[in-house]
């Protein structure tokens, strides 16, 4: 057991280890979001059709928005989530007969795939959750998943602005939560901004190809929410903790 292991459970910002985040967070989140749209353009952006015999883990499932559309569309669907709270309402949100997704606890630092190496990783909004030395161990652990020309996708806020323009870019982005979601949703994207660890992204792209990923292709609309398609190139082999 090492002591200096970043400990995935500890509150970081918005604490979605509390039943009541768990409970509001798809009431919130789909004010301003679509989820089957947003799964339907990232199908798009990956290029993936035939997905029928791929598996494929989300890592932060969170709610399930992503992994029960996915469940639908490929062979097998790992959902994984450091928190209890948001896996148990995503194992209410699962239809009836959907016996292709398994629910599992584990975090990007401690969850141990027992299974083949997949074809897809997805990780959408929640990488932020882990300060950027512990990112770089998350995505030499996901190459280990990975089938080699696997592909993994990450969607968070990644900043894409010049750093000398935070304080104007970062207050117009929080002004725009406010006016279409309301005060309280306010205040969480300001916790998001002053203590969760969001980075740049000449910092996470360099950190993805550190990790044996070549970036086929990025895109981001208003420089803040950043979806990447990365594959993997190479085999990146590293010394895994014991933790």
């Amino acid at each position: 057991m090492r002591n200096w292991i970043y400990d995935e459970s500890k509150h970081c910002g918005v604490d979605y280890s509390k039943a009541k985040q768990a409970e509001s967070y798809d009431e919130q989140h789909q004010k301003f979001r679509d989820y089957r749209k947003e799964f339907n353009q990232m199908l798009e952006f990956l290029e993936l059709k035939n997905t029928s015999d791929q598996a494929v883990i989300d890592l932060g499932c969170g709610t399930g928005a992503t992994a029960l559309f996915a469940a639908g569309l490929f062979k097998s669907v790992h959902a994984v989530d450091i928190s209890d709270v948001m896996l148990e309402k995503a194992r209410g949100n699962l239809p009836p007969n959907r016996g292709n997704i398994r629910f599992i606890k584990g975090g990007f630092l401690s969850y141990h795939h027992d299974g083949e190496p997949v074809d897809l990783i997805i990780t959408k909004a929640a990488f932020h959750h882990l300060p950027d030395f512990w990112k770089q161990i998350a995505l030499l652990r996901m190459n280990q998943m990975l089938k080699m020309n696997g592909v993994l996708y990450i969607h968070d806020v990644v900043f894409q602005f010049d750093p000398q323009q935070y304080v104007g870019k970062i207050d117009s982005w929080i002004a725009k939560f406010e006016q279409v979601v309301g005060d309280e949703f306010k205040a969480e994207v300001e916790t998001h901004i002053r203590d969760e660890y969001s980075t740049f992204g000449w910092i996470l792209e360099k950190m993805i190809e550190k990790a044996g990923f070549v970036i086929e292709k990025m895109r981001s609309d208003d420089g803040f929410v950043s979806e990447y398609a990365c594959r993997k190139v190479k085999q990146a082999g590293f010394e895994e903790s014991e933790r």
